[in-house]
């Protein structure tokens, strides 16, 4: 037989052999996954079956509240000593072998912490997880993630370890998985409300931020370091409680199973049909398909633009403390000024929730951020000319806990716009699009603070920010209230 053809049945011979052994592979692929989604199917049905007792949304009640107060201390615990370590590691520690005074040293610190925001990136790739994994895992990594920044601050003995913890708190405060647990848990009719009184309590515990400046500083802003030690060791212990007493939402467990019980040769079928009429993946969890979700639908769209230009304020409504030491306040007088927020925003959250359940999601949104953007005028002006503290704490309480109510609801309006298997990766591919806005914001800030006063810098940004979003939210975006999660598609 001439060599040619030889070579040419050997070719032919392999291409068989592959084109088999493939077609095995696959089979076997197919029935190791279809083994291990029925292994899971009836780990969740019996889930289900099992129930969650008489008193299991009082229990989750109760976990969500003590994570939200971890997330409030954590999210508010470096704004509260700003000056305090900017002063030792930059005024009196000459980093990098440079003089500084507070708005140079805040500057390059900022600068600095843009490696935190790149890698916060990563949190929305994080986040989609839940919807593959669950919620529960990310709930108690997150939990555990915040309390591990706090006590690496703590310890910190340099400015390099300080900001290895402020990276990690900052990555795991954007996941707020005890968010969407508390919204997909509460009945439809009143989610906003028990939402609300839950982050009003948990705002609530931000007051014991100045009273830790008390108690623990007694007025020596040197032992800064003192205000994260308490949040970190009781976030041990409620990480611990969370693993052991929290279950799996029952909106995810029903999507779940809902899924897995369609066979397996169905799903293909539908997914084949998907692609044939251009839509495939854009309803599966990950966050390129979020992303490509968030795009082909056009109010998703615009409120994500609408939250961008709304975030892009966040850097600067979060210079309180520099405004009032710039300003000339004393220690004593800022944490006097320092008790207010806690109290407002608990007051404040609690009313949103009853507004937003009864008036609607956007008059709720109109009403916060306008108190946002004319409080923080007022508070700038009692700052500067050296009010009695308690009314600058009073201005300073009612615009951040304006703003943050705002936000907030803004978010709430987006989880009640798309279907709960891919309900996670939406919030994180939202998170992954504001970033935009807040990178613009962190530059305006950086820039701004070396030619004009902190307090004009953040005057000038947050009005047009926060008033422009609130118009386009109005105009753009429709009312969700009363929307029940489970009839999203």
């Amino acid at each position: 037989m001439p060599a040619p053809i030889i070579i040419i049945l050997i070719i032919r011979s392999s291409k068989l052999l592959y084109n088999i052994s493939e077609d095995l592979i696959m089979k076997d692929n197919d029935k190791i996954n279809a083994l291990q989604q029925q292994q899971e199917l009836s780990r969740l049905q019996k889930m289900k079956a099992k129930g969650k007792g008489k008193y299991y949304f009082a229990v989750l009640i109760g976990l969500i509240l003590l994570v939200d107060i971890i997330d409030n201390i954590t999210t508010n615990a470096t704004g509260s000593v700003t000056s305090a370590f900017i002063r030792e590691f930059f005024i009196e520690g000459h980093l990098f072998g440079k003089d500084y005074d507070l708005n140079s040293g805040l500057a390059l610190h900022n600068t600095i912490n843009l490696i935190g925001y790149v890698i916060g990136l990563l949190t929305p790739f994080y986040k989609a997880q839940a919807d593959r994994y669950g919620r529960k895992p990310l709930f108690v990594i997150s939990t555990l993630g915040m309390t591990l920044g706090l006590l690496i601050v703590y310890f910190s003995k340099s400015y390099f370890v300080f900001l290895l913890g402020n990276f990690i708190m900052t990555f795991f405060l954007s996941h707020d998985i005890q968010i969407i647990y508390l919204l997909e848990e509460s009945p439809a009719k009143y989610r906003a409300t028990v939402y609300s009184f839950i982050k009003g309590l948990g705002g609530l515990s931000a007051i014991l931020l100045p009273l830790m400046r008390n108690f623990l500083l007694h007025n020596d802003e040197t032992l800064w370091r003192n205000i994260f030690l308490l949040p970190g060791i009781a976030g041990l212990i409620i990480c611990v409680l969370v693993f052991l007493f929290a279950r799996e939402t029952e909106t995810f467990v029903q999507g779940r199973i809902d899924y897995l019980s369609i066979p397996q040769e169905e799903r293909k079928r539908q997914k084949q049909l998907l692609k044939e009429q251009k839509k495939a993946d854009s309803n599966k969890a990950g966050i390129i398909n979020a992303i490509r979700f968030i795009f082909s639908h056009k109010e998703l769209r615009d409120l994500i633009i609408i939250k961008t230009i709304f975030d892009a304020a966040i850097i600067a409504v979060t210079n309180y403390e520099p405004i009032m030491t710039e300003a000339g306040m004393t220690a004593e007088n800022k944490t006097i000024a320092l008790y207010f927020y806690p109290v407002i925003y608990c007051v404040s959250v609690m009313i949103s929730g009853i507004l937003a359940d009864r008036w609607g999601r956007k008059k709720t949104v109109v009403l916060f951020g306008t108190i946002c953007f004319v409080t923080f005028g007022l508070f700038v002006l009692s700052a500067r000319n050296l009010w009695n503290p308690r009314v600058v704490g009073l201005m300073y309480g009612l615009y951040l806990g304006g703003y943050w109510i705002g936000r907030d609801y803004m978010e709430i309006v987006s989880t009640e716009m798309v279907p709960t298997d891919i309900r996670a990766s939406i919030v994180g591919a939202e998170g992954l699009l504001v970033y935009i806005g807040m990178a613009l914001g962190f530059a305006f800030v950086n820039i701004g603070i070396l030619f004009m006063p902190i307090w004009l810098t953040c005057l000038v940004f947050i009005v047009p920010c926060v008033s422009i979003s609130i118009m386009l939210f109005n105009s753009k975006v429709r009312e969700t209230k009363g929307i029940d999660y489970r009839t999203i598609e």
